[in-house]
């Protein structure tokens, strides 16, 4: 009886230790062990954001331009308009006529008349003297020539008559005088008659150089007479006129002139944000007028940070707040329902990571002179 008594106490101590064994080895795994949660919490990523939105407006992808007329039209007027809004118009079409276009055209006619007349000057130095002219001094050479050779005879003649003493000293001096003076003549009509005949470099330099200021006045005022006309820079259309006739120019200039074929939407994109965008991402753009959705891809990313221009109806938005201009390229279907809604405000909807391989591979021409865009694959 003592040895059964025994056994179930020694079964119970041993179960006891093990127990108590396999206790410790649990406390000491957890304590030398790392925990597992921090490895599972690290390998979690982060929720990427679902879209990236803003306010913004409708642009023309070449942008609205103010056009102005040249320096130095300040304080005329507008005589005539040669176009209306909404018209469309074509590169270097006349636009506008100003109210000094007759004066400026009266100083080009006579530009064009001194450079005329500088032309036959240097016509008449390169020919030389008419040769009637020619003819008529050569004579007077002539005859000079054969009135010294009188006056020498006499000269002569009146030195021996005084070396007999017939004549007087005062009539020797008084033949000899005479004899001076016609080969004077002789010397200044020979002078005459070489320049004449002859062509100086320096009159050919002066009628050249009269012909140069000629043609450089002419060309400041044709340079000036362009002034008093605007024409287009570019070809689009015309949407909105900022000064009519009579009416002093605007300080805001003539008109605005914009290439409407090609939309953009610019997006006001908080400057925490621009990090998550790219070329080529999808974007979806709401008019807020109307609720009306058009889609594009981002296009541009700006580079610089500046403040809002286009601001919510909230009294307490944030009105200061840092934004980077985002312009989106709207498909062409989207862009031409919106031709006539330039700086329309509109919400934008980008979506991260929507960019494809041909949305991204786009290439953009200078909106200025026109706009394309061509894929990667050329379609």
């Amino acid at each position: 009886m003592g040895v059964a008594l025994r056994t179930p106490i020694i079964k119970g101590l041993t179960f006891a230790a093990v127990c108590g064994l396999l206790g410790l080895a649990w406390f000491f795994r957890g304590v030398f062990q790392p925990s597992a949660a921090p490895v599972a919490a690290a390998n979690e990523t982060a929720p990427q954001r679902a879209q990236v939105h803003s306010l913004g407006r409708l642009e023309p992808a070449s942008r609205i331009l103010e056009l102005f007329p040249e320096s130095g039209n300040e304080g005329v007027t507008v005589r005539l308009l040669h176009v209306s809004e909404g018209q469309d118009v074509e590169a270097g079409q006349l636009l506008v006529t100003l109210d000094n276009i007759d004066r400026r055209r009266a100083k080009r006619a006579e530009a064009e008349a001194r450079l005329r007349a500088a032309e036959v000057r240097l016509q008449q130095v390169q020919a030389g003297a008419k040769p009637g002219d020619i003819a008529a001094q050569r004579a007077i050479v002539a005859l000079a020539e054969r009135q010294s050779e009188l006056a020498r005879r006499e000269a002569d003649r009146a030195q021996q008559l005084h070396a007999r003493r017939a004549i007087s000293d005062e009539q020797l001096e008084e033949q000899q005088w005479e004899l001076d003076r016609w080969l004077l003549e002789k010397q200044r009509a020979e002078g005459t008659l070489a320049g004449l005949v002859e062509i100086l470099d320096t009159d050919l330099r002066v009628a050249e150089t009269e012909i140069d200021a000629a043609r450089a006045g002419l060309e400041t005022a044709t340079a000036e007479l362009s002034g008093s006309e605007l024409r287009s820079p570019i070809a689009g259309r015309v949407l909105r006129i900022l000064t009519y006739p009579g009416e002093r120019i605007d300080p805001e200039g003539l008109l605005e002139l914009a290439n409407v074929g090609v939309m953009q939407a610019v997006a006001e994109v908080y400057e925490g944000d621009v990090s998550l965008l790219s070329a080529g991402l999808r974007a979806r753009v709401v008019l807020d007028a109307s609720g009306e959705e058009l889609f594009g891809v981002v296009a541009e990313i700006g580079n610089a940070v500046a403040r809002k221009i286009v601001l919510t109806n909230d009294p307490v938005s944030d009105t200061d707040a840092r934004v980077v201009e985002v312009r989106i390229d709207l498909e062409p279907e989207s862009a031409r329902r919106v031709e006539r809604l330039s700086n329309a405000r509109v919400e934008v909807f980008i979506e991260p990571g929507s960019a494809n391989q041909s949305e991204s591979s786009a290439v953009r021409v200078n909106p200025v002179a026109g706009y394309t865009s061509q894929s990667s694959d050329g379609r």
